[in-house]
């Protein structure tokens, strides 16, 4: 863990916006940005998928982080770990996302602008009763009349069957993978290769209506 801290430092260091002004006993950074605002990162390096137990020592002391990032960026927040860390209350994600939590100045509660979207859309749909994350890129939304329905988010263009497989590789069983973002197009193949996973590749408005069912 000190090794990606270290890392971390030193890639701060070429950050104009941004300066590590001490690291705690518990080797936690104290960040300040160029207008005084300032917070406390947690730095993770872990490989396979984040668990709670690998945030919850981070809470452990006096000095608590705001923030929690893992280096490398694509290693996947188990919910558990994401709800742990919402409690505190505090905010996770990746290197880049030290910058765009310092921007928001309340770092803890910052949170992925396209995740945060779609959650807070599916929360607020008549027909589901809660949402609650699978990983930090897939979440589950339980219907009113008992039944659930597990989303995948991915950030493509245009959806290809690629990107479906892929999705399945490394986010594992869905049962709607949808685009981030509204602009592009989802091909006939990824929707033939969702087909065949026994999921469906849908727009954000093709997901809403397919709730409403």
């Amino acid at each position: 863990m000190g090794d990606v801290t270290s890392w971390v430092v030193g890639k701060l260091s070429e950050d104009k916006t941004l300066q590590v002004v001490s690291r705690t006993a518990d080797n936690l950074l104290v960040i300040e940005a160029k207008d005084g605002y300032s917070f406390i990162v947690g730095v993770l390096g872990v490989q396979s998928i984040v668990e709670r137990s690998d945030v919850q020592p981070l809470f452990a002391g006096a000095t608590r982080p705001a923030l929690v990032v893992n280096v490398p960026s694509k290693t996947l927040w188990r919910g558990s770990a994401i709800d742990f860390v919402h409690a505190m209350p505090a905010a996770f994600g990746t290197f880049g996302d030290i910058s765009r939590a310092a921007q928001t100045k309340a770092a803890g509660l910052y949170r992925d602008k396209n995740m945060g979207f779609f959650i807070d859309a599916i929360s607020q749909h008549k027909n589901v009763s809660s949402v609650s994350y699978v990983f930090d890129r897939v979440f589950r939304a339980n219907r009113k009349d008992g039944t659930s329905v597990v989303v995948a988010v991915i950030d493509a263009y245009n959806m290809s069957a690629e990107d479906v497989r892929n999705a399945r590789t490394q986010l594992g069983d869905f049962d709607v993978i949808v685009k981030s973002s509204s602009y592009g197009s989802i091909t006939e193949q990824a929707e033939a290769a969702a087909q065949s996973m026994g999921a469906q590749a849908l727009k954000f408005g093709q997901l809403m209506q397919q709730l409403a069912r």
